[in-house]
């Protein structure tokens, strides 16, 4: 695209993406014998037109499939000849105290609440209108969006009526080489399962989500961060009461032979103690970049849980990180349901009789950039189950193997 680029006038650009994953689960949803091995591929073509400083229009068409993968083939790995992004950017937000974006674009203010979730093969995109304000140490983002509902052939669409909205600030070094991020949401939902006396039903969801991360370095090897959001609301008839908190600390040993960095986190979302006291205490996840949250496996979600997590990072070469980690989950509430990524309900015991603790993984992956446009990655993990899982599921181990191989060439405009 480059050299393409290099032939047309310096307003128009060209991009091209691709990206190859092999990728394999034994007993996958932790049911025995269920094994599944396929390939996926994810291929995005992009043009962008600046014809002046304020001005860039942006589009780009995606086609995501996957290959040898047990049926049904659908999203988030299949999503064919689909519209990714397209939208309108008036002002430069590199440059300008403003700037607005309006169409179908990325929106990835904070990674553990609303952000892109690029290794899903299809991604998120968002039908948006986003300001973005800049002034000195001072960021604010206020934005009104609705996330795409992925179809798995042709041009997707967002649910009318499922919308969110928001303000996230950023003010950088009121400590030294820190940001503070404060941020509020507001999320609405026509159709939502609410609890009754009886049997489940619907209802309107309104839920507010006020928050804060603050993150930064320290003593120049060590980097932290720590978040805490509480939500609040409606779902239907049912009142909201929820939070969580996720929390990491890292130092990097700089003067040492392949640099290692030792990390660790703490996450917490809570969960729902009992299932018809019209409470609704489960966590919402919201839009989240889930991959590597809790494990590179990506079987659990950011609501009813406690994770503990420590590793490390070696760098043998410039271009080159090795990584291995251990990580140990548990319930935060006996009785609610072990959620995946995407919010839904994996397992439930109400009676809360099989215990709490999930299980622990076991990750080891690496990356190497072979140049500033490719490159490569393998990993491996695997669950070994708690008392929960025997309890619930038997207590098959879950295995997920990788082979990943990126391309990607963005191209370039004046």
């Amino acid at each position: 695209m480059s050299t393409l680029d290099e032939q047309l006038p310096s307003w128009i650009g060209f991009g091209l993406e691709e990206r190859f994953r092999a990728e394999g689960m034994e007993n996958q949803s932790f049911k025995r014998n269920d094994d599944d091995n396929y390939l996926l591929n994810r291929w995005r073509f992009s043009m962008q037109i600046k014809p002046t400083s304020w001005l860039r229009i942006v589009g780009q068409m995606q086609d995501a499939r996957a290959w040898l993968q047990q049926p049904p083939l659908q999203p988030p790995n299949t999503n064919r000849f689909d519209l990714k992004l397209a939208y309108a950017e008036i002002g430069d937000p590199e440059h300008q105290w403003i700037s607005v974006r309006v169409g179908r674009q990325l929106i990835n203010y904070n990674n553990t609440i609303i952000a892109n979730s690029e290794w899903r093969d299809q991604g998120r995109s968002y039908d948006a209108v986003v300001t973005n304000l800049h002034v000195d140490r001072f960021h604010l983002g206020i934005f009104a969006a609705s996330a795409v509902s992925p179809l798995d052939e042709g041009i997707s669409h967002h649910v009318e009526g499922n919308n969110i909205y928001g303000m996230y600030g950023a003010i950088d070094n009121i400590v030294p080489t820190s940001t503070l991020e404060p941020f509020v949401l507001w999320r609405v939902n026509p159709s939502v399962s609410v609890e009754t006396t009886g049997k489940a039903g619907l209802g309107h969801e309104s839920e507010q989500a006020y928050g804060m991360r603050w993150k930064g370095m320290a003593l120049r090897n060590v980097d932290y961060s720590v978040e805490g959001i509480r939500e609040g609301g409606s779902d239907g008839g049912n009142g909201i009461k929820a939070w969580g908190t996720t929390d990491g600390l890292a130092y990097r040993f700089s003067g040492f032979y392949w640099k290692p960095r030792i990390f660790s986190q703490y996450d917490y979302a809570s969960g729902d103690k009992n299932a018809h006291d019209q409470i609704h205490g489960t966590f919402d996840t919201m839009y989240p970049t889930a991959h590597d949250r809790f494990g590179i496996s990506d079987q659990f979600g950011w609501q009813n849980i406690k994770a503990v997590r420590a590793g490390v990072t070696v760098e043998p070469h410039r271009r080159w990180t090795v990584t291995g980690q251990w990580l140990d989950f548990w319930l935060a509430s006996a009785t609610d349901s072990l959620y995946n990524t995407s919010g839904g309900s994996i397992v439930r015991n109400a009676t809360g009789s099989a215990g709490n603790h999930i299980g622990q993984e076991a990750d080891a992956y690496t990356w190497y950039e072979l140049n500033r446009h490719v490159n490569v990655g393998v990993g491996v993990a695997h669950i070994f189950p708690g008392q929960y899982l025997m309890l619930m599921e038997k207590g098959p181990n879950f295995t997920y193997p990788y082979f990943a191989l990126n391309f990607k060439d963005a191209g370039t405009t004046h």
